[in-house]
Parts: structure tokens; sequence; C-alpha cells
């Protein structure tokens, strides 16, 4: 079997080193075959999987973030082929919304049992565990304001959640289409699920799961920035699901339309589209564990 390691040398950061040496002691001691691909940017990833389709019976390991996994998962067929998230990075939502246990590298690299999950997708594009509109997907991409700031995962996704509420929070006007019903919204908040959580693997959604065929939608009416900030601090204990204006839901097909451009984030990548159309993708995935 070749297990092909690829690398995310920015979201590594100065864990690169580490990582590498982690990942080469651990298959040289038990004879794997293996490469280590290091790269710095999605166009080098998907270059890099482009030349490694002459490989059969292989396993493609995202190290690094979550993103790292989304841009992988997009670029390799995932018919034919095992994947496996080996979770270096500062969120590591997708490793929490498909393995109910602590990370044991060792133990992720050598298992050869498979398994499979669903995927979301989001105009054609595969998402892992999260998208994102309105005040959501305005926190994922004021991320990158804090990144190089000495915080942890969640310390940058609540930093990130307070700046965006004092000055870049505004509602969206959509049409909604969920599986077939047709309603026009006003929601300072829409978060869609693969997983329990999102940035800073934060709760969000407790109750979702990527093994049962759909996808938790969380919708919340306009907000202000009292009722935002009330909203957040009962994420914890999942009593926001409950608030004044919030609605959840299960689906397979949904679609938002505006006559304004919307911005939506996927897996902590921006994108930007009048009409998104998304679905989910049971048993789309194969991975190890």
């Amino acid at each position: 079997m070749n297990h092909l390691f690829f690398m995310n040398k920015v979201s590594l950061g100065n864990r690169f080193e580490r990582c590498y040496k982690e990942i080469k002691d651990i298959c040289e001691k038990h004879c794997l075959q293996y490469e280590i691909i290091a790269t710095e940017s999605i166009k080098e990833l998907e270059l890099a999987t482009d030349k490694c389709k002459q490989y059969e019976n292989t396993v493609y390991y995202a190290v690094g973030g979550d993103g790292t996994f989304q841009a992988l998962v997009n670029a390799v067929d995932l018919k034919s082929n095992v994947f496996q998230y080996l979770p270096y990075g500062s969120g590591n939502n997708a490793y929490i919304t498909f393995y109910n246990r602590p990370f044991d590298l060792e133990r992720d690299i050598l298992c050869t049992d498979t398994f499979k999950a669903d995927l979301g997708q989001a105009n054609g594009e595969y998402f892992i565990t999260m998208f994102g509109l309105a005040l959501d997907a305005h926190i994922g991409r004021n991320l990158s304001k804090f990144r190089r700031r000495y915080l942890s995962g969640k310390g940058k996704y609540y930093a990130s959640i307070f700046y965006t509420l004092l000055f870049d929070s505004k509602p969206v006007k959509v049409r909604m289409n969920v599986d077939g019903v047709i309603e026009d919204k006003v929601s300072s908040f829409i978060s869609i699920t693969n997983g329990p959580t999102t940035g800073g693997q934060t709760p969000i959604s407790p109750h979702s799961c990527a093994f049962d065929g759909k996808l938790n939608a969380l919708l919340s009416e306009k907000l202000g920035l009292v009722g935002a900030l009330r909203m957040f601090s009962k994420v914890k204990s999942g009593m926001h699901l409950h608030e004044p204006g919030a609605t959840h839901f299960l689906f397979e097909k949904l679609t938002f339309e505006s006559d304004d451009k919307l911005m939506y984030e996927i897996d902590g990548e921006i994108h930007f589209a009048n009409k998104i159309d998304i679905n989910v993708c049971p048993n789309a995935i194969t991975l190890k564990g």
C-alpha cells in the first residue's frame, strides 16, 4: 500500500518540521511505502495529486487543518481512493466529525479498517464539516486577522466572533428552498454542518452527524449585538438552539438565492455567488479508521 502524506506548510507553520519527522519515523519503523509531499497552496496540492494518479492501492493523508483536508478531497477521485486526516491544524473539526476518539498518529497510520461517511457539497464543491453564510461566513473570513496571534484555536475563533460583531456584521436577504419548500428569509447567522463542531471546535450543531444522510442547518433571524452575544454565550450548553428566532432542521437539498452577491465559507475557504446549491452526498468518502 502507498501512503501519501500531503502537508500544508502554511497551516502547519513552525510545526512542519516536527510533523514531518514524526510521520517519517513511524513509516520507516514499520517499513511502509510512503511519500511526504509538502505544498504551500491549493494549486500546488492539485498539481501534486495529479502526478499521483499513477499509484494504485493508495491512502491519501491530509496533514494540517480542515482546509487542507477539504482541498485534498476535492482534488482526488473519491470513488477509488481511501483518505485519512492527521489533525495538526488549529481547528481540526474534521477529526471530530469522523472519529469519536483522541488522535493517535501511529495508530491512525497503521490501521487497516475503513468506513464510509457523508460529505456536503456547495455549488459542486465538497465540504467536510461546514458551510457558513452571513455572520458565520464573516467570522470565518476574519479568522485570518488572528492566525498569527498567540491564541488557541478556540481563542482565535471567539476573537473573530467579537471582531465581526463589532465591525463586520450584516444580515442577508435570501430566498431559501429546502427540499422543495420555498421561503424568503432575512438572517444574521446561517450555519450548515456535516458534524457537531465548527471553528475552534465550537459545538454549534451538537446533534449533527456525518453518517445519517442529512445535513444540519442552523439559522437565526436578524440579531443585534446583545442578541448575538447572548446566543454565542449559550453555545457550550447547547441552549443557543432554543434562542428566540433560531431554527434548526435536517435536509438533503437546499438552495439560497439573492439579488446581492453572497459571501459564503466552506471549511475555512471563502467563495461568492448569487445562487448557492447545497446538498448532502451520502457515503461519499472512504476513510481509514
